[in-house]
Order: structure tokens, then C-alpha cells, then sequence
């Protein structure tokens, strides 16, 4: 099972080259639920203001985007398993390049999000893009 508490580590050696030295959080699923159902209709963010605003909360230097993302998969994935009303709209949060989170739940998430006005184009390897402008991207305060 997941781990239900976000931990701060010190960056690991290997990822030193990308961020600096300093702390990361690994932050847990339920930290990135409680964000994302915040996420109005008709609003979109992306994975990495959602790992700044966690940084900045938990007072890291950055949090790890890798389990943000796999967190959010977690989040999608569960849905499809308990069958569940979805409550956590996973479909709003989308990858840095706006390219829609790869999950068990893909093709709902795509259904979801035109179902929201959103326009998704479909690029050349058949991902799903959604067209945004800044001011659909939904901020923390």
C-alpha cells in the first residue's frame, strides 16, 4: 500500500544535476488528492504546480515530480478500481507539455475533459493534448 505521510529527504546525489542540493518531499497521495479536488470545472493544472505549491507548503526546495505523477496515476487507477464516483477530478491535472496523464482510466480522463469544453488534439504517437491557455491553468493559492 501507499504511504499515507509525506516524508522530506535530501536530494539524492543522482538528481543533484537537475535540482541542486538540498530537501525534496515525497509527498503522499492523499497530500495530492486534497489539491486536486480543489481544481474547479472548467480549470486545469499541471504536475508541477502541484509539486511547487507542495514544496513551498512543506518548506522543500522541491518535491520529487516522479511520485507526484505516479501519485496522481494512483489516484486515477483507484477510481477504475473501486468504481467509485469521481470525486477526484484526476482528469484535470496534465502533464508539463499538456499532454493528458497516462493511466488505467486514459480514455475516461479524455471523455472527462472534452465533456469539460476542453479541445484535445491527439499528436502523432496518438497521445491526447489538451489546447489551454494561461488563464484555465488553475493556481494554489
Amino acid at each position: 500500500m501507499s504511504m499515507q505521510k509525506s516524508k522530506i529527504v535530501n536530494i539524492p546525489v543522482s538528481m543533484e544535476k537537475y535540482f541542486g542540493k538540498g530537501t525534496m518531499l515525497h509527498p503522499s497521495v492523499t497530500a495530492i488528492e486534497e489539491l486536486i479536488e480543489q481544481i474547479p470545472v472548467g480549470k486545469v493544472t499541471t504536475i508541477q504546480k502541484i509539486a511547487s505549491y507542495l514544496a513551498k507548503v512543506e518548506g522543500t526546495d522541491v518535491t520529487c515530480p516522479m511520485r507526484t505523477g505516479n501519485a496522481i496515476k494512483k489516484i486515477a487507477e483507484r477510481h477504475t478500481l473501486l468504481g467509485t464516483d469521481l470525486k477526484t477530478p484526476f482528469w484535470r491535472v496534465v502533464r508539463n507539455d499538456k499532454k493528458l496523464i497516462k493511466s488505467k482510466n486514459y480514455e475516461k480522463s479524455i471523455a472527462k475533459i472534452e465533456d469539460e469544453g476542453f479541445e484535445v488534439d491527439y499528436t502523432k504517437r496518438g497521445e491526447a493534448k489538451i489546447s489551454i491557455t494561461d488563464d484555465v491553468i488553475f493556481s494554489f493559492a
